[in-house]
């Protein structure tokens, strides 16, 4: 009997390698979103407390109060603005990577089908040797 060979064995292993590292780039960016996720945090709560505490004080006081509260909003913007392009990134990401697992989903099914197929042919073929040798030892034996 023939072994079993699928016939797109080595398009597999590539799109196999390709999910890999579809699934890697994904892990990769869902670790930078976090990243950015937790940075906007930590930006926002330093804007809290950096308030001003409310009371007297010189006009060059409240100058470097209000340029501080503009670093920390400057800050802010530019990490929100930071964690929207990563969220992106991880959106494509996931995209690439479903449609990788989706690519070798079809042809493991697709090598599913034809090892069936194979089976039932070997099966098929067994069955008819069994047959031939039970029906030339049945004619043997009759004479």
């Amino acid at each position: 009997m023939k072994r079993y060979n699928f016939g797109l064995a080595s398009v597999l292993r590539v799109r196999k390698i390709a999910e890999e590292q579809t699934r890697a780039a994904l892990l990769e960016a869902q670790v930078e979103a976090d990243r950015a996720s937790a940075e906007l945090d930590a930006r926002l709560a330093a804007v809290g407390a950096a308030r001003p505490i409310r009371g007297r004080r010189s006009s060059s006081e409240f100058q470097e109060e209000r340029e501080h509260l503009e670093r920390h909003r400057q800050a802010v913007l530019a990490a929100r603005s930071a964690e929207a392009h990563l969220l992106e990134l991880l959106g494509t990401a996931h995209a690439d990577w479903q449609s990788a697992a989706q690519e070798v989903r079809a042809l493991e099914r697709l090598d599913d089908r034809k090892r069936a197929e194979w089976v039932i042919e070997v099966t098929r073929a067994a069955q008819i040797v069994t047959d031939e040798v039970a029906t030339t030892r049945h004619s043997v034996d009759g004479h």
